[in-house]
């Protein structure tokens, strides 16, 4: 019951488009979502009127809102499948049995709690690692952004 659960709740957060979890889900005026940079790309070399890619309904393309709560929804499914991950016995410390939950900045390595106290990296930069892969979805998405512009002004 659980999974089926979850596997709606899965294809509720995937982009038609490109088939993976929403990155910056957008909602258009028909009510469909997707990931704004696939909505972008598949509009690209279409003339006015565009439509929906997934019930052609037209739409007039008009400055796009990130859909907020689809967007916390996306990232609640991404801790919790990231904590399911980080149960499992390959991200167990091998010399403490404990569960890496912590991420080294400097290293760029995943470390249980005893091994972020030790000496080797008792000097580094810590944080959750759930922090740590917020902030490389939010790098990403800005340079998805910043991409996109540029893509937006060549074509001007």
């Amino acid at each position: 019951m659980e999974s089926d659960i979850s596997q709606v709740f899965q294809k509720e957060l995937t982009c038609f488009i490109c088939l993976r979890c929403l990155t910056d889900p957008v909602t258009i005026s028909c009510g469909h979502s997707f990931c704004r940079a696939c909505l972008h790309l598949s509009w690209e070399d279409i003339q006015l009127p565009v439509q929906c890619p997934m019930c052609r309904e037209p739409y007039q393309k008009k400055g796009l809102r990130t859909n907020v709560v689809l967007k916390k929804l996306v990232s609640i499914d991404r801790q919790t499948s990231l904590m399911k991950d980080l149960s499992s016995e390959k991200h167990k410390c091998v010399t403490h049995k404990e569960t890496k939950r912590i991420f080294c900045a400097e290293n760029r390595i995943f470390l249980c709690q005893l091994c972020s106290n030790s000496h080797e990296h008792r000097g580094h930069r810590h944080c959750p690692i759930e922090a740590a892969a917020e902030d490389q979805m939010d790098r990403v998405l800005k340079q998805m952004a910043s991409l996109w512009e540029k893509i937006q002004e060549n074509q001007e």
